[in-house]
């Protein structure tokens, strides 16, 4: 099933008694408001603060109960009723908000998830942070899984030029591989293991069309909702091959690991490799710092 919305779902969040929600994701940029099957998240710092999903009579609310497991129990005694039926029940949940996001503080202080927290804060400079109408990127999806495996962001190349800015149609596919620190680039799941399986599933064209189709979607439903600050939906993806692009938090230029990681990398035939550079510091994503693979081992030669 792709990832979308029914409007049933849609209108309860843009005028429904669903409305709260969203609000507060808009007014807490801590949060990120993710679509899934018709259900949503609701991530914060890496974990997933909040799912809400439908039911055969309203909706459903779930907090793992994993982020309370050190507290004896006390924050789960005074979780409210899961079933979202009113307006009501809906305040009842926000009101908690405070006590979740302390719970998942002090677990996640001791259980971090650096890389995803990374990946929302792409997410949020790129679609609604204070440069989004400048950078030449929006994140369509976080924690894509396919068959051969889970792309970190899914994105769509949109300069921000304003004559490209005006062009609705014709926009690439971006497919983004996020690591944090040096250890993530060689371990099983590094760098070269993700070119293979992004390629094997850009081999199947099948694969690609009903990705860009379920992106476009994905996009503009998110765009209505206001989470992501673009003047106009987006139409259509182009025929060049997807941006295959290396988001690589903190690493150490002292380290030897990337550039012999690059330097061996396996061939990428159905996407092109491209490594994000900081302009200056933040999570922004502009064109000059995101560099061709050539580009970027010569820069990493440099700092030799």
């Amino acid at each position: 099933m792709p990832r979308r919305l029914s409007d049933q779902f849609m209108a309860g969040l843009k005028e429904g008694w669903l409305r709260p929600l969203l609000d507060r994701v808009k007014a807490d940029r801590t949060l990120c408001l993710e679509i899934r099957e018709d259900y949503i998240n609701i991530y914060y710092r890496g974990g997933n603060l909040l799912k809400v999903s439908r039911t055969l009579d309203g909706y459903s609310a779930f907090f793992d109960p994993e982020y309370a497991s050190d507290d004896g129990g006390a924050l789960l005694a005074a979780m409210p009723a899961p079933l979202l039926r009113s307006s009501d029940d809906v305040a009842i949940w926000l009101g908690m908000f405070p006590k979740l996001k302390l719970a998942m503080d002090l677990y996640l202080g001791r259980h971090p998830k650096e890389e995803r927290e990374a990946q929302q804060s792409i997410l949020r400079e790129n679609n609604f942070g204070g440069v989004s109408r400048a950078t030449d990127y929006f994140v369509c999806d976080i924690e894509y899984a396919n068959p051969h495996g889970r792309f970190d962001l899914v994105a769509v190349h949109w300069p921000s030029a304003c004559a490209l800015r005006k062009r609705a149609d014709g926009r690439r596919l971006v497919l983004v591989e996020a690591k944090f620190g040096e250890g993530a680039i060689e371990d099983p799941a590094g760098i070269h293991s993700h070119v293979v399986d992004i390629n094997c599933f850009l081999s199947t064209p099948a694969n690609v069309g009903a990705l860009k189709n379920e992106m476009v979607d994905l996009f503009n439903q998110k765009r209505q909702l206001g989470l992501i600050n673009c003047g106009k939906d987006l139409e259509a993806f182009s025929e060049d091959p997807p941006m295959l692009l290396l988001a690589l938090v903190n690493h150490d230029p002292d380290s030897t690991k990337l550039r012999v990681s690059l330097d061996h990398l396996p061939p990428s035939p159905h996407a092109e490799v491209y490594l994000a550079a900081s302009c200056f510091m933040g999570h922004g994503l502009f064109d000059q710092a995101v560099l061709p693979l050539a580009n970027a081992r010569a820069r990493l030669a440099a700092l030799i």
